[in-house]
């Protein structure tokens, strides 16, 4: 299993706080084990297919439209699923403005 460190933002004095995160394949498998899940349990109340699940613990790419339903499955909020239990406040998992919505612009 991979460990990556990324920075956090400054902490002090330009010193930088390593926080470490969790690969969204070893995610998934902890959530799934933790649950009591087999992966065809998992693929049955998710919907998603078997080998696609396979493929995520795996480390290999699979489409990002499957997570939703993953993460409704292993009763996480998506975000949670993408980026762990840390503030995400920065992350990409935070979902931008659509289209649809109106833009909230000073008169």
């Amino acid at each position: 299993m991979t460990i990556i460190v990324k920075k956090s933002p400054p902490y002090r004095n330009g010193h930088r706080n390593p926080v470490l995160v969790e690969p969204l394949s070893a995610r998934v498998f902890r959530l799934r084990i933790g649950l009591g899940y087999s992966v065809y349990e998992l693929a049955e109340d998710s919907g998603v297919f078997v080998g696609t699940i396979k493929r995520l613990e795996a480390g290999l790419t699979v489409d990002k439209r499957e997570l939703p339903q993953l993460a409704k499955a292993l009763g996480v909020p998506f975000c949670e699923l993408l980026c762990g239990g840390h503030d995400c406040a920065e992350r990409a998992c935070i979902p931008a403005p659509s289209a649809a919505e109106p833009s909230a612009r000073p008169g």
